[in-house]
């Protein structure tokens, strides 16, 4: 059985072998058994064997990071009703907790779950119970995403303020460089751009965050201009820095205003 399979009603398909998982011909309504996520007997807890497939499930939501969809717990008739739904809802949260781990926005995921009363088969044979123990991913609508909002590093007395900042996917980060000398912005190894400046003009350089990911950088000749930028799917607040221009020097007293508010995303 291929890893993605439409439920009964669904119009979605697995992909071809050896073709990447793919939503894109998915619309809302749509449901997906994921035969490939395992928990352990009676528990929430995944089985490692699930964790590759759910790396594609992540992946793909990442890469359609509009896409709202349902986890959906199900269990057969074992033990009472209240048990499986606490056991199909811990397994749903289990599940989500585990695309939020790999990079997915927490706002695409909604865990739900139904116990028994959804049965797909027949709950009398062990082939039957086996085909209702499951998890589905049903696409339940679209999420709007917030425009991400350009903000600012600056650089003075040899040292960037804020040194890390943490903002979402699309994020453009300015640099502005109020020192009296030149540094060379470089991630990870990889040159960015030096900052030229005259002094006191505050030169910038841009740069903007389309992946997720933890970006450090460092100026190649001044190792005591460096930070971080923490790219996240989405953020519960944003963090927006401006500062003062100063107007011939640059002191050990200088700060960066920050500002604190809700992000919707």
């Amino acid at each position: 059985m291929s890893p993605l399979v439409g439920a009964e009603g669904g119009t979605c398909r697995s992909p071809a072998p050896g073709m990447p998982l793919e939503l894109d011909g998915c619309k809302a309504g749509d449901s997906l058994i994921l035969r490939e996520v395992h928990f352990d007997n009676d528990s929430a807890k995944l089985r490692p064997s699930s964790m590759s497939f759910l790396d594609q499930v992540a992946k793909e939501l990442k890469e359609n990071p509009t896409i709202k969809v349902a986890i959906e717990g199900h269990t057969d008739n074992n033990a009472s009703f209240d048990y499986n739904m606490n056991l199909s809802q811990n397994r749903a949260n289990s599940a989500k907790f585990y695309l939020v781990s790999a990079g997915v926005n927490p706002a695409q995921l909604v865990p739900k779950g139904y116990g028994f009363t959804q049965p797909i088969a027949d709950n009398a044979t062990a082939d039957g119970r086996a085909l209702n123990r499951r998890v589905e991913l049903e696409l339940v609508g679209t999420l709007v995403l917030s425009p991400a909002k350009p903000t600012k590093v600056y650089i003075s007395t040899f040292h960037a303020k804020p040194a890390q900042l943490v903002v979402p996917v699309g994020t453009e980060v300015t640099w502005v460089n109020y020192d009296e000398i030149s540094h060379d912005i470089t991630f990870d190894g990889a040159m960015g751009s030096r900052i030229w400046t005259s002094p006191w003009l505050g030169n910038t350089y841009s740069l903007k965050f389309d992946q997720a990911g933890t970006y450090s950088y460092r100026c190649s000749v001044h190792k005591d201009v460096n930070g971080k930028i923490e790219v996240k799917p989405s953020v519960d607040q944003y963090v927006t820095t401006e500062s003062p221009v100063y107007g011939g020097q640059t002191t050990s007293s200088y700060k960066a205003n920050q500002t604190v508010e809700p992000y919707g995303g």
